[in-house]
């Protein structure tokens, strides 16, 4: 249960966007969102020598940014203009696309594997929506009354072409077709919930004991328990591929390799609280830990095994005066 940082990875080059400046390329390997003020940066270079971007220019009135997970485009909600994609390239952004209709003020978002589709919740309108169609024409698929469900939804997964919509509350999973939600999987706490790269089948997280779940067929099957076991496990994603999962277990400072088709898990002590699991555009690679006021860590499936490599804090400079911040 070791981790070892890696210097070079020239296998991940391959996915990575660029930046052209003065000759010299650089590459961009991922986009990261910031709280509570709006903010939002790229993370430059390759593994062994990645640093965060000064903050992009965001538009004005933005109160709230994410980034979707290993893909070149961002959500924002404004003061006064309607929610939009912000389309990014070369680690600054590109073109504004407001989407008329979506809420306002949403609670939380969660995004398909690809990030072709994303679910809003809003507490404060009681409106469950899907967005299809991301990034370049987005819309409003669904737009479903909360009241609607069995319990309030704490979080939700969605599949690539907005078909399957399965929400999640911590003591259900549910299947929304239309109007409808049909209860597929009950338990006690569950914390995450993720659909296949296949787009059919799904993953849930149980806390409460420490399970994950395999949901066949966005559970037109039963469900399959992969795995239990696993006190405190947080945020569960697949992998590109879909053979494996990867697990964050907070308390325990982990990262858990799961395989699909075994149920057999590989774990890796990583030096910081795996607060979050955001995919990068680096195949299988997520960060960890997303404060650019402390050192950044991305954990990096790599074959078989693992490995995690660091982001050093953004400058003092950039925090002071941030070059490029929001108009």
């Amino acid at each position: 249960m070791a981790t070892r940082t890696i210097i070079c990875f020239l296998a991940a080059l391959l996915s990575l966007t660029w930046i052209w400046a003065a000759g010299i390329a650089t590459p961009v390997a991922g986009y990261i969102a910031c709280a509570p003020t709006p903010e939002l940066r790229a993370i430059l270079g390759v593994p062994g020598a990645l640093r965060y971007s000064d903050p992009l220019r965001l538009p004005p009135g933005t109160v709230l940014v994410r980034a979707a997970p290993g893909r070149d485009f961002a959500w924002v909600e404004r003061a006064e203009a309607p929610p939009a994609v912000l389309s990014l390239g070369g680690g600054a952004v590109e073109r504004i696309t407001p989407v008329e209709g979506a809420v306002s003020s949403s609670d939380w978002m969660a995004f398909s594997p690809n990030g072709a589709a994303a679910v809003l919740f809003s507490s404060k309108s009681a409106r469950l929506q899907v967005l299809a169609g991301l990034p370049d024409t987005p819309r409003v698929a669904l737009d479903l009354d909360a009241a609607l469900l069995p319990e309030p939804p704490s979080t939700a997964a969605v599949s690539d072409d907005a078909a399957t919509l399965l929400v999640s509350s911590p003591g259900t999973v549910s299947l929304v077709q239309g109007a409808t939600a049909r209860v597929v999987l009950s338990g006690q706490r569950f914390v995450s919930v993720a659909i296949m790269p296949n787009g059919r089948d799904a993953v849930a997280a149980d806390a409460g004991t420490g399970s994950v779940f395999l949901l066949q067929d966005a559970g037109s099957r039963p469900a399959r328990t992969l795995v239990s076991g696993l006190p405190g496990i947080g945020a569960v994603a697949p992998s590109g591929d879909g053979a494996v999962l990867i697990a964050s277990r907070p308390e325990a400072r982990e990262l858990s390799i799961i395989d699909v088709a075994s149920g057999s898990v590989q774990s890796y002590a990583v030096r910081v609280t795996p607060a979050a699991l955001h995919l990068l555009g680096i195949r299988d690679s997520f960060l960890i830990s997303s404060n650019p006021a402390e050192t950044g860590w991305i954990f990096m499936r790599q074959g078989s095994g693992a490995s995690t490599v660091f982001i050093p804090a953004a400058s003092a400079a950039s925090k002071r005066n941030p070059k490029g911040a929001r108009q």
